[in-house]
Parts: C-alpha cells; structure tokens; sequence
C-alpha cells in the first residue's frame, strides 16, 4: 500500500515566499481597482454627475494598482540579481 503513495515534492522556501509575494500583490492590484469602482460610484451618486467620479477613481485605481505591483516586480528583480 504504501508503494502506491507517491512522494510528495516540496517546494522551495525562497520561491514559496516569492509567489506569495507577487500573488499578494495581484490582489492588491485587483482591490485598488475594486474601490476606485466604488468609491467613484458613490460620488456619483452623492453628486449627481452620472459617470464623472466613477470614470475618473476608475482609472486612478488601476494606474495605482499598476504601479505598485510594477515596482513591487523590479524590486523582487533587483533582489534577485
């Protein structure tokens, strides 16, 4: 029975942490996006002006969701090198 198991391979500490590193910064990136959404959405609505706030936290959402995960990948890049 036990010849049937296959040995489980472990992963390596260094890039475990990395790909939780840079995972974790994905969400980031998702959830900035997420509230630029929303938070635009409410100025609209507290406002009146249909999609002024919304287009505006939109777009300011992902550029900061970008930036961070970009600087986020050359900091893991120089680190490596």
């Amino acid at each position: 029975m036990k010849e049937l198991k296959k040995k489980r391979e472990k992963v390596p500490r260094a890039l475990a942490n990395r790909l939780s590193r840079i995972s974790a910064y994905s969400l980031v990136l998702v959830i900035m996006t997420f509230l630029g959404l929303y938070a635009g959405l409410w100025l609209d609505r507290l406002t009146g002006m249909a999609p002024n706030f919304t287009l505006l936290l939109l777009i300011v959402g992902i550029v900061l969701g970008f930036k961070g995960f970009i600087e986020e990948v050359i900091l893991e890049r120089r680190a490596k090198a």
